[in-house]
């Protein structure tokens, strides 16, 4: 069950990512149903900014005033926080 909740990040973000970026060069295209792909894109964004500020408070490894950082920047910038935290930062919360 532990390894399911670490891979979950993973995949939300891979999902978003994906879907983001088909859903854009869709949109360009002015294809039909570019939004669903869109839609789709935004929902495992949202997914992915939860659990990422899910693992981040309930991590015993960091300090309040990280967490409350770590919470702000998932919620303003969460493509490049979500990257860092996938990338290097993880590693060192969980």
């Amino acid at each position: 069950m532990e390894i399911e909740k670490k891979n979950l990040f993973k995949k939300a973000f891979a999902i978003a990512f994906f879907f983001s970026i088909i859903g854009a060069l869709l949109k360009i295209n002015h294809t039909e149903n570019s939004s669903v792909f869109l839609i789709i894109g935004i929902i495992s964004t949202l997914i992915y900014i939860i659990i990422g500020i899910y693992e981040v408070n309930n991590s015993t490894r960091i300090k309040s005033s990280e967490k409350v950082m770590w919470t702000i920047g998932f919620i303003t910038f969460s493509f490049f926080v979500g990257v860092y935290y996938f990338m290097s930062g993880r590693k060192n919360i969980v």
